[in-house]
């Protein structure tokens, strides 16, 4: 008879529970540094609503009031130089790192006043939730999207699960760099539920992450309550699938949540990898705003009794008071000092005009800063001789008639060459993804190169695209250069949270100023065969997210320049390969990888008088081949190989100039046209150069529909070589 047989399970459930012996355990400058931050973030978040309330506060207000004890906890658990990301709901967890940074030396919160720093700090808080200038960023990112990166604040998110990979890429960065850090990556029991929190934390146990995923258990989603939207009561519990112990803790008791944070990092510091804790606590108002639960009906208002009760900012200094470690007059001079800081911080970002409250215009940001961290066209200019850049040797900026002693290689030759010279010349950069460390070098041959050079650096993910995407991204921002691998376009779609709402808008939100070195290379593989969930293109995709530069070399050549300077780009850059020309040969020059093609720079790769036809990737090979023929029949085209497909990519200085010779522009793309740039472009020439113009912009693309695996179908919906003879002749003709 078949019977079953119980499997032992490694990980366990844990409840880490303290008493009053371990309050006594605690040093009392822990416990009033500790109180001080409870009390901190109570008032200042109160501060907040009362603005709210006055509208001077734009957008919503997400309060942590109820589930101080996790932020005073953590922050005075953690290292200044340890890092942290948290959710939309993050003041309390900011005020918790942050303010921790600037306390001097002894810091005694009995004793001494706040400092100069201290109080700043709090008034550039308030700053940055109001919108105004002198926030940490600039007012762009508001409560929701805080970054401190100094004091290991590495950034807030508005999307719920958001940041969890970000943060685990950055906990990553710190083992790959060899410091003793550790990074937290707070969530709500909501985000429990995103797919973001299985893909990190898998990679995270793989590979052995120093970061502790830190639940808030606050019981609700907006008002949905956990026992509603999650299989188990106790969220602590998903940490068993990745073998790690669930360790659940009081989120009402910072002393609990001081105690168990500080044990964890010392498990890490020694090695350790990463940690679940669930901290079960309260939020006291509704989501946003300070309206109780019960109000709206998805709570009772005994259980918001209830939950008063544990209420930390009452209980921990009535306990403190029993144990002798607080006296009535230290509880009130720290009360009436902390009053006194939140009021000189609201009075520094609000004045009264005829008896109302407003916000002076003098602290608004400058219009014209609403486009800072927006990628614009940077044209990397020579360098003098000895200007030397991050990696070595100075920046020279080429084309290929600049050389003369020219070798041939395959395109795939060039890609696995280019990355191993970048990985050569600087230590941070690292390759991932899907195969790139198997089969010799990758699925199709890719990173060869550095798989033989750089084991050690050349690392395979599982089949995970947010997470190791958003992996990556957090790694970029905390001091690594990842090259990110997606195998097709198509699985950018897999990752499109991490791609599109964290790197290409953080960095703008973040203030601008965050430096974002990741590359992502993807294979675009039309006409293979592989059908439409493998053969996107995803130029026009990308293009729509103003934070990506994004380059499609059609050569050797060109793929080297480009290569090298997205290497360098401060801004997130994607890399577009044709898989047709991964066997094609190129002329590069003989034993030199190290020069530069700037982004926004397009190349005239034939010249012609009639009709200016604009391409990028396989549009180029196509061009090329008819373009003989096409003169043969009294149609002269000058081809124009875009290089850079982003939206400050475009080099219209070039096509201008083609058009005052020819009056005629032809766009033409494999992609259909719902996919590709064209229609942008057709649209800015027309605005543009419309007195250069004998017509409109004409677009040759693809037909559009997804593609089909059949050879037959497949070829009849791709442009080819006849087509575009055909449509090129016939607009001449027109």
């Amino acid at each position: 008879m078949p019977e079953w047989r119980p499997v032992g399970i490694v990980p366990m459930l844990k409840r880490y529970v303290v008493d009053e012996s371990d309050y006594e355990k605690v040093s009392r400058g822990e416990h009033l540094k500790l109180l001080e931050l409870v009390y901190l973030i109570r008032k200042f978040e109160n501060a907040l609503l009362d603005l709210k309330d006055a509208d001077l506060l734009h957008g919503p207000v997400h309060t942590s009031v109820g589930q101080e004890a996790v932020a005073a906890g953590c922050g005075i658990a953690l290292k200044t130089t340890d890092l942290v990301g948290s959710t939309h709901r993050a003041h309390h967890h900011f005020l918790g790192k942050v303010l921790p940074y600037y306390y001097p030396d002894g810091y005694d919160p009995s004793v001494h006043p706040f400092t100069a720093p201290m109080e700043e700090c709090i008034e550039r808080t308030f700053s940055e939730i109001m919108g105004l200038k002198k926030g940490w960023c600039g007012g762009r990112g508001g409560s929701m999207h805080l970054r401190h990166p100094e004091a290991g604040v590495i950034g807030t998110n508005a999307i719920v699960g958001g940041g969890i990979a970000l943060t685990t890429g950055a906990g990553w960065a710190l083992r790959v760099r060899g410091t003793k850090n550790v990074a937290v990556a707070f969530l709500g029991d909501g985000a429990v539920n995103q797919g973001i929190l299985l893909e990190s934390a898998n990679i995270a146990a793989l590979w052995k992450i120093p970061v502790i995923y830190f639940i808030e258990n606050n019981l609700y989603a907006v008002g949905t309550r956990t026992e509603e939207s999650s299989s188990t009561e106790d969220l602590a519990q998903r940490g068993l699938a990745f073998g790690m112990d669930g360790l659940i803790v009081d989120g009402m008791d910072p002393v609990a949540i001081y105690l168990l944070m500080k044990s964890i990092r010392e498990e890490q510091e020694r090695g350790a990898g990463p940690r679940f804790v669930e901290a079960k606590t309260y939020r006291f108002f509704h989501h946003a705003g300070r309206t109780p639960g019960s109000k709206l009906g998805y709570r009772s208002g005994d259980e918001e009794e209830r939950w008063l009760g544990k209420d930390p900012h009452a209980r921990y200094p009535a306990l403190l008071k029993k144990l002798g470690i607080l006296g009535d007059g230290e509880d009130r001079a720290l009360i009436d000092k902390i009053d006194g800081v939140i009021s000189r911080a609201k009075a520094k970002v609000t004045e009264k005009a005829d008896g109302v409250l407003r916000i002076p215009d003098s602290l608004w940001p400058d219009r014209e800063s609403v486009s800072i961290g927006v990628p614009a066209t940077r044209r990397v200019k020579e360098r003098a001789e000895g200007d030397r850049d991050s990696c070595s040797g100075p920046v020279r900026c080429v084309e290929r008639e600049d050389f003369c002693d020219l070798t041939s290689l395959t395109f795939v030759n060039v890609i696995s060459q280019v990355a191993a010279r970048n990985m050569e010349k600087d230590r941070t950069v690292v390759i991932l993804g899907e195969e790139v460390a198997n089969l010799g070098g990758g699925a199709y041959n890719a990173t060869r190169f550095p798989l033989k050079a750089f084991p050690d650096r050349v690392i395979n993910t599982p089949i995970s695209e947010a997470g190791f995407t958003g992996i990556a991204f957090g790694a970029s921002l905390t001091g690594l250069k990842p090259i990110v691998e997606i195998m097709f376009p198509d699985f950018a779609l897999v990752a499109a949270d991490q791609l599109f709402n964290q790197v290409a808008k953080l960095k703008y939100l973040y203030g601008g100023a965050a430096q974002v070195p990741l590359v992502v290379r993807t294979r675009v593989a039309s006409g293979l065969g592989y059908g439409a969930q493998h053969s996107s293109d995803p130029g026009g995709l990308f293009a729509m997210f103003r934070g990506w530069r994004i380059v499609a070399p059609s050569n050797p050549f060109d793929y080297i320049g480009l290569f090298n300077t997205a290497m360098r780009s401060p801004d997130p850059v994607l890399v577009m390969e044709h898989h047709s020309l991964y066997k094609a040969k190129g002329e590069v020059p003989q034993g030199d990888m190290d020069y530069f093609i700037p982004f926004g720079k397009a190349r005239v790769f034939r010249k012609g008088k009639h009709i200016t036809v604009v391409t990028y990737l396989r549009g180029v090979t196509i061009v090329e081949a008819i373009a003989d023929g096409l003169k043969a029949e009294g149609v002269d085209v000058e081809g124009i190989d875009l290089r850079c497909l982003d939206y400050h990519g475009i080099d219209y200085d070039t096509i201008g100039e083609s058009l005052g010779k020819t009056g005629s522009l032809v766009i033409l793309e494999e992609a259909p046209l719902s996919m590709g740039v064209g229609a942008r472009i057709a649209y800015e020439v027309q605005e543009r150069f419309w007195p250069h113009l004998k017509g409109p912009v004409r677009t040759i693309n693809s037909l559009d529909y997804p593609l089909p695996v059949s050879k037959r179908l497949e070829g009849e919906i791709l442009i080819d070589e006849e087509k575009a003879r055909s449509a090129i002749l016939a607009i001449a003709k027109r």
